[in-house]
C-alpha cells in the first residue's frame, strides 16, 4: 500500500488532534476550565489567521505572486482552487475543535462557578 499526501495529511491531523486533547487535559489539571477556554480561543485564532493569510497575502514574496494570478488560464485557476480547498479542509476541522474547546471551557467555568 502506498501512502498518498492526503493520507499523510490525515495522519498529521490526527496527531494534532491527539496533541490538543493531551494539552487540554494538562491545561484543565493546571488552570481549570478557564485554561481550556483560552486554549480553544488560541486554536481558533490560529486557524482563522492561517485561512486569512491564504486568501490575502500580507507580506513576503506571496504579495508579488498574487498580482500575477490574474493572467492565468481557467484550468490553472481551477487547479489552484482545488489545492486550496484541500488545504483548507483540515483548518476547518481544527477551527471546529477550537470552538468545541471554547464551549467546553465556558460550560465548565459556569458549572464550577455556580456549583
Amino acid at each position: 500500500m502506498r501512502l498518498t499526501s492526503q493520507d499523510i495529511g490525515n495522519g498529521m491531523a490526527w496527531i494534532g488532534i491527539f496533541a490538543l486533547i493531551a494539552l487540554a487535559f494538562c491545561v484543565v489539571w493546571a488552570l481549570g476550565f478557564p485554561g481550556v477556554l483560552i486554549l480553544g480561543l488560541l486554536t481558533t485564532m490560529i486557524c482563522v489567521r492561517a485561512e486569512l493569510s491564504d486568501h490575502a497575502p500580507t507580506w513576503g514574496r506571496a504579495v508579488f505572486e498574487a498580482r500575477g494570478v490574474k493572467g492565468r488560464s481557467p484550468e490553472e485557476r481551477a487547479a489552484t482552487q482545488e489545492a486550496e480547498n484541500r488545504n483548507r479542509s483540515p483548518m476547518r476541522y481544527y477551527r471546529r475543535c477550537g470552538w468545541s474547546l471554547v464551549g467546553i471551557g465556558l460550560l465548565g467555568t459556569v458549572w464550577t462557578f455556580w456549583s
